[in-house]
């Protein structure tokens, strides 16, 4: 089985693809990228995170860079201790959201920002030439374990979002961790907070109970667990590295990745006041956000798929807050990542300020359904019948910045190319179930129409 790469990362499975000869060979390549230096590196709990983090530390160890080991800890701890401690690079050991079997790299610079493309291309190109070099026995680098610098990531938290005069002694807040890298750091961060918590899957030590993309199908024993206990006001599920976050509302009814951001942008905008009020998302996420952000006076602006480039938008334009429907919310106050502390930290601000149950809250917010289709097609077919696609749609506005996407009165339709594999996924949203299924449908029958 081939490896995965581009900007989110490198993954593969281990055993399959993912071998220490690899991971050495993408970790010299990374390294070849950034000044000579410090490289901050943190881990998931995957069981065989150990065995990649040996090749990352010898690779590093081996090219002249001293290591700074974290330990376990979220890959957004992992970048904002790369920015905190003006490191030349960083590396979180994880797969993110892919099953155990899987590993993998993310790639960071020292301003604790993910590689953006042309970075990513550069590490190809490095990977093509096979120009490696160890540098000399006396000028090898070192280790350095430094597990207690995780706080700091905490501690900027606390800082930035405070809870003045918020009810927080009589909210309970459940945590799934999925026994991945939250387990320790998020339940402590919320303890800090001021909040009661109660952990499920929360052992570093045991194997991950579930699929860790937090997803509805994937968190029914979470949400049975909520139901059944009626002092939790709200749940948290993170996926395998937490820079996602899914939220569970006090009746265990599943709010949803795509509602993360809506409640954070909502409740950033209420409480923390700022002038700025630009959030920026990708072209993907749902439109309640727009209708939230709109009636706070404030502006959305989108972005192609991918944190970078939401990161890449807000440092554009100056946007305090932005973040993507699959759970990441970045606060650039706090750093320019999809940063699990930070959506945690808003969404209990709000719902500790306005005192209603979360599910009230959410009953207040325009609903949407959401759906997501891939068809296989080539590259050729896709571009040949997006002629179809536009004639058919003839009259509506659209972009093209990220595939195509189509604005209608109530709805909308995103078509996106995949640039690993021969497939298009197409995502459509609009107010009713019928109105989303039939633009899938129809879309799938234009993105099939005879070249």
């Amino acid at each position: 089985m081939e490896v995965i790469f581009g900007v989110s990362g490198l993954r593969g499975v281990v055993g399959e693809g993912l071998t220490p000869e690899l991971i050495s060979r993408y970790v010299y390549s990374f390294s070849k990228e950034i000044p000579k230096g410090e490289v901050v590196i943190g881990n998931d709990s995957r069981a065989s995170c150990e065995m990649v983090k040996h090749a990352v530390v010898s690779s590093l160890t081996a090219s002249g860079f001293d290591v700074v080991d974290i330990g376990v800890a979220p890959t957004p701890t992992v970048q904002f201790v790369t920015k905190e401690k003006n490191a030349s690079g960083g590396i979180s050991i994880t797969a993110s959201h892919n099953p155990e079997q899987w590993n993998g790299l993310k790639f960071i610079e020292g301003n604790g920002i993910f590689f953006n493309q042309d970075k990513i291309d550069s590490i190809k190109k490095n990977l093509q030439d096979n120009n490696f070099n160890d540098t000399s026995f006396e000028k090898c680098g070192k280790v350095i374990e430094d597990p207690l610098s995780k706080e700091l990531h905490i501690e900027k938290v606390l800082e930035k979002i405070r809870f003045d005069c918020a009810d927080k002694a009589s909210i309970t807040v459940a945590v799934d961790a999925c026994n991945g890298a939250g387990s320790e750091v998020v339940p402590r961060f919320i303890e800090r907070l001021g909040f009661k918590v109660e952990r499920i899957n929360c052992d570093l030590k045991a194997p991950f109970p579930r699929n860790p993309e937090p997803l509805k199908e994937n968190l029914r024993e979470f949400s049975l667990f909520i139901e059944n206990n009626k002092e939790i006001d709200i749940g948290f599920a993170l996926d395998g590295d937490a820079d996602r976050v899914a939220i569970i509302d006090e009746n265990g009814r599943y709010i949803g990745e795509e509602n993360t951001i809506v409640l954070a942008s909502k409740f950033f905008l209420e409480y923390l006041n700022p002038e700025n009020k630009k959030v920026v998302t990708n072209l993907s996420t749902t439109r309640a956000l727009e209708d939230v952000v709109s009636s706070l006076c404030g502006t959305v602006l989108r972005s192609k798929v991918g944190e970078i480039n939401v990161v890449e938008k807000m440092i554009k334009t100056n946007a305090l807050i932005g973040g993507e429907g699959n759970g990441g919310v970045i606060v650039s106050d706090i750093q320019y990542a999809r940063d699990c502390l930070s959506a945690i930290s808003l969404v209990l601000l709000g719902i500790s300020k306005i005192k209603k149950p979360l599910s009230l809250i959410v009953s207040e917010i325009p609903s949407y359904y959401m759906v997501k289709y891939k068809i296989i097609i080539s590259k050729e077919k896709y571009e040949k019948n997006l002629i179809y696609l536009k004639e058919f749609f003839k009259g509506n506005p659209y972009t093209e910045i990220d595939g195509l996407k189509f604005e209608l009165c109530d709805s909308w339709v995103h078509i996106r190319p995949s640039n690993t594999e021969p497939i298009v996924r197409i995502i459509a949203e609009a107010k009713s179930l019928k109105k989303v299924n039939r633009l899938i449908e129809e879309t799938k029958i234009l993105m099939n129409a005879p070249c």
